[in-house]
């Protein structure tokens, strides 16, 4: 089997703004077989540099290679670019994409689920949270509105920035020294939501690492009360010791790793121990091949893995085929609030097959999604061949 082509589609779904852009990813072969992938850099800015790497990817590596040899063309990927010895979310997102393409193709082959191929199911179902439900909420009153519909959508955990809506309703990160206002503006929404949802709900905090270390520490202190699932990113992930700081000061179960990519940028983190859940992104962080060994070295440590997910349907699949063979799995982010064109993208979505905050693991082979060609052929897409 050969690779002979590599579709690249720049899907804005919100063409006149840069913040969700998902790139996705289609490798085709000489017997038919075609597997998806995405790189997952559809929020924030630097989707068009996945676009491109891509590209550069394909043309140098892909076309003519065998795409059962997944182990070695990560490798050639990571040694031959140069740029991925460096490390970034542009050059592993790319390679992110291509590996999860290439798991997509072996599985379709073989006609088994890729969870089949890493060891097979540790689960039944997976467990849930719910992000993206809180958007355009300012006052906690809001806050607390919008958490009751998501537990009256069966779900059982959920997750927010309770930092980054301004008080006058605007997304706009707050200064690394939180103001008082704000600093009392996020305890209140914090608390509305406990509030709303009962002890028996679980809430999991986000600060993107916006926060200052002491910052971070005055508010992790403040929120115990509340009993969050986990305080996330509280501080800048790229510096381990103010990660450890926040770690030892405040009594919340820390988790990062959205911005840390393979098993190298994890390494400090993990055998330091200096958080309690790693989010690596199957999308940015090296893809199955090299999240599976995150996970793995992870639980060498006793850690907990929760792939972060923040990105297109075909992410969404990637991560729940590492959920289902991940033994130290312990729960996975879920957009189940988009827009519908956002879902249909693929032809039977996972993100609304949820049931009562968990996921039944898919048995299709591969991935288990496939692209719906009349929706995706609205977007632009490159060709390599």
């Amino acid at each position: 089997m050969e690779i002979t082509e590599v579709e690249i589609f720049d899907v804005k779904l919100t063409p006149r703004v840069t913040t969700w852009n998902p790139v996705i990813v289609r490798i085709h072969t000489d017997e038919g077989i075609s597997g998806v992938g995405e790189v997952a850099l559809a929020y924030g800015t630097g989707s068009a540099a996945g676009v491109g790497m891509v590209r550069n990817l394909a043309e140098r590596f892909l076309i003519g290679a065998d795409p059962s040899r997944i182990e070695h063309l990560w490798d050639e990927m990571y040694r031959q670019t140069f740029w991925a010895q460096g490390g970034g979310p542009v050059v592993f997102g790319g390679m992110s994409a291509i590996d999860e393409a290439l798991w997509d193709i072996k599985g379709k082959a073989l006609r088994v689920p890729v969870y089949e191929l890493l060891g097979g199911r540790c689960w039944d179902k997976l467990r849930v949270y719910a992000n993206g439900w809180y958007h355009g909420c300012v006052e906690p009153e809001q806050y607390a509105e919008a958490a009751q519909r998501v537990m009256a959508d069966g779900y059982s955990a959920m997750k927010f920035d309770p930092f980054a809506y301004s008080p006058e309703g605007q997304w706009d990160y707050p200064r690394r020294a939180l103001d008082l206002q704000r600093a009392t503006l996020a305890y209140e929404r914090v608390k509305a939501v406990r509030e709303a949802v009962g002890s028996e709900v679980d809430i999991l905090i986000e600060v993107h690492g916006n926060l200052g270390t002491t910052s971070a520490i005055q508010m992790g202190k403040r929120l115990e009360e509340f009993n969050p699932f986990f305080y996330e990113e509280p501080v800048d992930a790229l510096n381990v010791d103010c990660m450890r700081k926040v770690a030892e000061n405040v009594d919340i179960p820390i988790a990062a790793g959205e911005r840390l990519y393979t098993r190298y940028g994890f390494r400090q983190y993990i055998e330091q121990q200096v958080v309690d859940i790693l989010q690596p992104d199957v999308g940015l962080a090296g893809g199955i091949t090299e999240t599976k060994k995150i996970a793995a070295h992870a639980e060498t440590y006793n850690l907990h893995v929760q792939p972060h997910n923040c990105a297109g349907p075909v992410a969404t699949a990637a991560a729940v085929q590492l959920d289902a063979c991940m033994t130290n799995f312990i729960i996975q982010e879920w957009f189940p609030y988009h827009e519908e064109k956002h879902y249909q993208l693929v032809k039977e979505a996972l993100e609304p097959q949820v049931v009562d905050g968990y996921l039944e693991i898919p048995d299709t082979p591969g991935l288990g999604v496939e692209l719906n060609d009349e929706v995706i052929v609205q977007y632009p897409c490159l060709r390599v061949s």
